[in-house]
């Protein structure tokens, strides 16, 4: 690879690099917006964690058709069906261990202040959906597609040399 400076503005135009900072972007806009949204609701039901699965109800639906306008829009039909596999089953994950983690929290801090119960709130919250977000660049586009991507490789040779 060329570390030049114009070896790096050619490398940070390609299409894969610019999906990557697509991912990132969408990422980086709406869990600021749910983590909101999640205080917000904290204050109006009393308890966060009834708010944690709330905001994330709100906010998935438009995260989705967010990912499916600017992440995938150049992405062929079957990666794209793969893509919304991926995108609710790591969803799902996410809400599941934020809110496992945010009942905890909440359950060991409730005796504190409202402020720092909801800075504790926001942390765990980081941590779930950061651990999930980690774990699915690393065990599903490192490691698994390349194992289906290689599995489909060799069938499309073994097709090609038993014909």
């Amino acid at each position: 690879m060329d570390l030049s400076y114009s070896g790096l503005i050619a490398y940070g135009r390609t299409e894969d690099v610019r999906k990557k900072l697509r991912y990132v972007g969408v990422s980086a806009l709406f869990l600021p917006l749910s983590q909101i949204l999640l205080q917000v609701l904290a204050l109006w039901l009393g308890n966060y964690t009834a708010a944690s699965l709330v905001a994330a109800a709100i906010a998935i639906v438009p995260n989705f058709f967010a990912y499916k306008h600017f992440v995938w829009r150049v992405t062929s039909r079957e990666n794209v069906h793969r893509q919304m596999l991926i995108f609710w089953l790591t969803a799902m994950l996410g809400v599941s261990l934020a809110t496992l983690l945010t009942r905890l929290v909440e359950n060991a801090v409730a005796d504190r202040p409202r402020l720092v119960c909801g800075a504790a709130v926001f942390f765990v919250q980081l941590l779930g959906y950061g651990t999930v977000w980690v774990g699915r660049f690393l065990i599903l586009d490192k490691w698994l597609f390349k194992l289906v991507d290689n599995a489909t490789e060799h069938e499309a040779e073994f097709g090609e040399i038993a014909t």
